[in-house]
């Protein structure tokens, strides 16, 4: 791949996804941060996204930039967990009105007040959609989702609605859950979701090893992922002209690569403020062992780009202008190197 301008990382980055935090109230069977949902996984630093930096990243390194999306998802945590969501969501709105906002959660935190408040905060955006993960009913919803309240999720997922949030409803599909899709898509529908979504498991065959448990979580791929439109209640957006941002956006060109990521626009940030071009890559910027070494997985300008690529101490445009998005990263990509993007992007 060449570093010209088409394909250069600081001249297109136009989306974040940031995980905000490595904390999380949950022990989900599949999350990388933990062992069997338990244990949290040895080498993950628990750490709030820092302040200062967000704002720094709102106002300044990305001043001038149309920011097309902004995702809070979480890789290491829940974003809702951090103390200061609310008012760094906020702040990007002030500075990003332009963004679509885009925030996971498994939505099992926070009071009443919380949610309404963040309904108000995300309609500042020109459209926001929360997504709750909701996989299955009282019964089964938390066999997955451990440590999370089935009752506590629904009444914050009213609680946003309410106030003209936009939710989406998944349920992540398994053999124990998956005949209550039509129950969990009709409840979707009474909490006022804009949107009901079904999808497969990341993984096939989970297990939980934890005290006084140990059992397996079976994926199930038989019934299709859907989509579906519940109505369309709440306006996207209180801005008037928000709709001249979402056209704009789609008028931004297509970027002619074969990294999914860069063709996207997107970065990933992590909790401890480090860029990373995916999401995938990212699991691999810490010294977490997960089934092989970082350097297995990639090679070893991973180190320093542990350090290289980390917004506490360098600007998001200066990092993504240095050797390793310039030189490395293309090399890499273009000559499927890194065994971490054979097995993500490069399958046949």
């Amino acid at each position: 791949m060449s570093t010209s301008e088409s394909t250069s990382w600081h001249d297109n980055i136009q989306s974040l996804q940031v995980d905000m935090t490595s904390y999380c109230n949950a022990k989900c069977g599949g999350c990388a941060r933990n062992r069997n949902g338990h244990d949290i996984t040895p080498g993950v630093v628990l750490e709030h996204f820092n302040l200062d930096i967000w704002n720094r990243l709102a106002i300044e390194d990305t001043k001038g930039i149309h920011i097309k999306e902004l995702v809070i998802n979480g890789n290491w945590g829940d974003g809702m967990m951090h103390p200061y969501l609310a008012d760094m969501i906020a702040t990007f709105a002030e500075y990003h009105p332009e963004t679509s906002l885009y925030l996971h959660t498994n939505g099992s935190m926070r009071s009443a007040k919380f949610w309404k408040q963040l309904a108000t905060t995300c309609r500042q955006f020109s459209n926001h959609m929360v997504v709750f993960s909701l996989d299955g009913l009282e019964d089964t919803h938390s066999i997955y989702r451990r440590n999370t309240d089935f009752g506590k999720v629904v009444q914050n997922i009213k609680s946003f609605t309410e106030e003209r949030g936009r939710a989406n409803v998944t349920m992540t599909l398994f053999e124990h859950n998956k005949h209550q899709v039509a129950e969990v898509r009709a409840l979707a529908k009474s909490l006022d979701a804009s949107v009901f979504t079904l999808r497969h498991s990341f993984g096939d065959n989970l297990q939980i090893i934890a005290p006084g448990e140990n059992y397996m979580i079976h994926a199930c791929n038989e019934i299709p992922e859907e989509r579906s439109e519940l109505h369309n209640k709440h306006r996207l957006s209180d801005i008037k002209n928000h709709m001249e941002h979402l056209d704009f956006a789609d008028t931004i060109p297509e970027v002619e690569t074969e990294c999914p990521w860069l063709a996207d626009r997107m970065v990933q940030i992590d909790p401890w403020g480090t860029v990373w071009p995916c999401c995938h890559i990212s699991y691999h910027g810490t010294d977490v062992i997960l089934e092989h070494t970082g350097e297995e997985a990639t090679d070893e300008n991973f180190v320093e780009a542990r350090q290289m690529n980390n917004l506490k101490h360098t600007p998001l445009y200066t990092i993504l202008s240095n050797r390793w998005y310039a030189d490395v990263l293309p090399d890499a990509v273009a000559g499927e190197k890194w065994v971490v993007c054979q097995e993500q992007c490069f399958t046949d």
